[in-house]
């Protein structure tokens, strides 16, 4: 686990697609003992080598890999980040580190929760830009990427001040961890935004003792009856 506060020592930067490589090599260059790795065909971490931040960069959402660079994120206790290429947004975030703050899992439900589109956004990636994992749109059919050379630098800069985030503040403060940097393609805007964690998360926010920690609480103390008798 990493307790120092000067920056990541062996980041690791798992790349897919040619904006990932793209944005991983440069991010290498400016980070001293990073190691790049290819998972453009699906990766696991048994063949990861041994580092203190797990960046995952890719041209499309890929949740399985995510999940999979989260999992092992937790078991290892170092922080991590993914860099997405949207057609429409950039996005480098959350910023999680993992036992502060929120986890991936939070912030892909909170994203969810507050979509305002009709269509869910996987009915929206499974017949629009694809699935958002390993499979093309349509069986057959390749999915169709680009990014333009900015693209590339905007990135590398979200992803060192994300960076900064998780090494340059105390481990134990929540205030710079979970954040989500995004630059709009279409118009140029750029937001930052804090996840809020899910309410008993099993990641990041399990009950104690396995209770249920939100209505049993409130029923004590407003002596409500409990639903369904």
């Amino acid at each position: 686990m990493h307790t120092g506060t000067t920056g990541p020592r062996r980041p690791l930067f798992l790349m897919a697609g040619s904006f990932g490589h793209a944005v991983g090599e440069r991010l290498a260059d400016v980070l001293t003992g990073a190691v790049t790795m290819g998972v453009d065909e699906g990766s696991h971490p048994s063949f990861w080598p041994v580092s203190d931040l797990l960046v995952l960069i890719t041209d499309h959402s890929r949740p399985t890999l995510a999940e999979a660079v989260e999992s092992s994120a937790y078991a290892w206790g170092v922080p991590w980040l993914p860099i997405e290429l949207e057609p429409a947004e950039l996005r480098c975030g959350p910023a999680v580190r993992p036992g502060h703050g929120a986890c991936h899992r939070c912030f892909v439900r909170r994203r969810d929760q507050h979509d305002r589109s009709p269509v869910p956004r996987r009915v929206r990636e499974r017949h629009g830009s694809g699935t958002g994992d390993d499979h093309a749109p349509h069986p057959g059919r390749a999915r169709v990427t680009g990014y333009a050379p900015h693209h590339v630098g905007m990135a590398v800069a979200l992803a060192r001040a994300a960076v900064r985030d998780l090494f340059a503040a105390p481990p134990e403060s929540e205030t710079t961890a979970t954040r989500v940097r995004s630059v709009n393609l279409a118009d140029g805007r750029t937001a930052r935004h804090h996840v809020v964690a899910v309410d008993q998360c099993p990641r990041c926010r399990p009950p104690r003792g396995g209770e249920d920690t939100s209505w049993r609480t409130f029923e004590r103390l407003t002596g409500a009856a409990p639903v369904g008798g």
